[in-house]
């Protein structure tokens, strides 16, 4: 439950008007209130008459206009530097690895179906090279299709590179 409480307003004892410029001095009983980005007036100088006055520029700082990165933003910029060198060097990886060792998928293959008796090694030396070890061909007759074993099911089709 909530109640209302009405209190008497008396009106603040009038203050002669200040004018702008006018700058009071910074004395005991005084608050002065200062927080992040405060810059305290400048004091201007008494000009004399007949003196030309100095003008006097002020130095833009520095990262008023500038992006100002909290710790999660340089976190983040790391985080994503890191990635992007990463994935280039998987890239450059994958380049050189390429041309170090070229495919055997760039050799010409053929299908073959398995016939009943057949075995991996007979389809190696049906298809090796004249003077060519079959153990050779072998091993790659394995990587071309994934083999993890030399068993053979009838009816199934193998790649054969063909030279």
């Amino acid at each position: 439950m909530s109640a209302l409480v009405a209190q008497p307003v008396w009106p603040a004892p009038a203050r002669p008007a200040r004018r702008r410029g006018d700058a009071r001095p910074v004395g005991r009983g005084t608050l002065q209130l200062v927080g992040p980005g405060f810059v305290p007036p400048a004091v201007q100088p008494a000009v004399e008459p007949g003196v030309p006055a100095r003008v006097v520029s002020r130095p833009a700082q520095a990262g008023a206009a500038g992006l100002r990165l909290t710790a999660r933003g340089r976190r983040l910029l790391t985080v994503l530097a890191l990635v992007a060198a990463t994935g280039a060097s998987v890239a450059l990886g994958a380049l050189v690895g390429t041309a170090a060792n070229p495919s055997s998928s760039s050799a010409t293959t053929t299908t073959v179906t398995v016939a009943p008796g057949q075995t991996l090694w007979s389809l190696a030396s049906a298809a090796a090279a004249p003077g060519e070890d079959p153990r050779d061909v072998l091993e790659q007759i394995a990587d071309i299709n994934g083999l993890a074993s030399a068993d053979l099911a009838v009816g199934q089709e193998l790649l054969v590179p063909v030279d």
